[in-house]
């Protein structure tokens, strides 16, 4: 019942295709198969939170991931673009955690394969120009 109305009627779309992205990026991510082993499932969205602004419908959602050897958490913030010749949806942040590091606040950082991510300019929010990019490092100054 948790996981029913943990996402709104309005975001079960992009939820669904934010999940199915995030499984295929864990199951290419080495550390991640080392630690947590084979076959994991990315369900069980216990929150999220959504926004649509400017034709842009973004969606931030922790997750369960299932199987694997042990319980494992997933922090994904994802978009949507409706264009003209279909819809573009991507995931821009992806972070996974084990039980040890829920309970001290930490998470791991994983790469979004170049295939998941169109930035091809030099504006570093790309084309779309989201309001927040959270794998960007600060310039060392």
């Amino acid at each position: 019942m948790l996981f029913g109305t943990s996402t709104s009627k309005r975001d079960k779309s992009l939820t669904k295709q934010l999940l199915l992205k995030a499984q295929e990026i864990l199951e290419m991510d080495p550390l991640i198969c080392m630690e947590l082993g084979r076959g994991l499932e990315a369900g069980g969205v216990y929150c999220s939170s959504s926004s649509v602004q400017g034709g842009v419908h973004q969606l931030v959602m922790e997750f369960q991931l299932n199987g694997g050897n042990s319980w494992a958490q997933c922090r994904c913030h994802g978009f949507q673009i409706m264009k003209d010749d279909g819809e573009l949806v991507e995931i821009v942040s992806l972070k996974v955690s084990n039980m040890d590091a829920a309970l001290n606040g930490g998470w791991v950082d994983l790469s979004i394969p170049k295939a998941y991510v169109d930035n091809d300019d030099d504006d570093e929010q790309g084309e779309y120009r989201l309001p927040f990019i959270p794998n960007t490092k600060e310039p060392m100054q």
